[in-house]
């Protein structure tokens, strides 16, 4: 895509599909339900049954409002079509028994088929924070992006990409308090230079905590664990974590001493091993 920012390019998309609407000129068509399969792409891990349901039954009264955005499938794969942008509608459509649904077809490679499937669910509905990182670690890791080209790409700002890959590196119980809307991501993302974050997680949650309280808390105990880390090791703690989106810890003295990355997930452990072969 030429544009610099995807937004911009996303619309553009859709805005063509407006204006042409014949299949010869690359315009909207119909194809089956059937011909369409979820892109490798999608960000979203979990999708909410009852606003699907909301949606199957506007489609009843009112129809497809807009195109679904796809590309020819990819090799090995059964459907004549992945879906870029719509899979919700898609999900929606065979919730309300509608055998066939209009789409814009377009020859994308996978990095554009990665960004506008990240975009189009940041833009049209929320993402959970850990569905917008695992996004944007995807392209990082899969297309060599750095944080500040997935900032410009997807309209944000670096300092907001940094923060969510961080949470990457938390601990699956401590994802769970996220998930369920007990501990907000601010609070989490305070707790990761932790080695055991859950003790003070559960009195956050017991004693309802802000996150100014929680950051307290987590400064007291470095306090009393070390305050005589070299200031150079935690500058180079906190750098290496920002690069890999995984909590990193440094321990050391003079010119020996160990580094440790924590990871949380089978699919983080891949990420660690595919950077240190690099």
């Amino acid at each position: 895509m030429a544009q610099k920012g995807l937004g911009r390019g996303l619309s553009a998309l859709f805005d063509d599909a407006a204006e042409t609407t014949t299949s010869s000129d690359g315009g909207v068509q119909t194809v089956p339900v059937s011909d369409l399969s979820p892109s490798p792409f999608q960000p979203r891990q979990r999708f909410d049954a009852e606003k699907i349901e909301e949606l199957a039954a506007s489609m009843r009264s009112q129809g497809i409002l807009q195109p679904l955005l796809v590309r020819p499938a990819s090799e090995g794969v059964d459907t004549k079509y992945e879906i870029i942008a719509g899979e919700r509608r898609w999900r929606a459509a065979q919730k309300a028994k509608i055998h066939d649904v209009p789409v814009l077809i377009r020859e994308l490679p996978n990095l554009d088929a990665a960004e506008i499937a990240l975009l189009e669910n940041i833009q049209r509905e929320d993402l959970s924070i850990f569905e917008e990182a695992e996004g944007y670690r995807r392209l990082i890791t899969q297309f060599d992006y750095s944080q500040t080209v997935v900032a410009e790409r997807v309209g944000k700002s670096r300092a907001h990409v940094a923060n969510a890959l961080r949470l990457l590196a938390m601990p699956e119980n401590l994802r769970r308090l996220v998930e369920e809307g007990a501990l907000s991501a601010g609070h989490a993302r305070a707790m990761l230079g932790l080695e055991d974050p859950m003790p003070l997680a559960r009195q956050a949650v017991a004693e309802s905590w802000s996150v100014r309280d929680v950051e307290k808390a987590v400064k007291a105990l470095a306090e009393t664990e070390s305050d005589s880390k070299d200031p150079d090791l935690r500058e180079a703690e906190e750098a290496a974590t920002g690069a890999l989106g995984l909590n990193v810890q440094i321990q050391g003295s003079g010119t020996r001493g160990h580094v440790r990355v924590n990871y949380a997930s089978l699919e983080q452990l891949e990420l660690i091993l595919a950077k240190l072969s690099k």
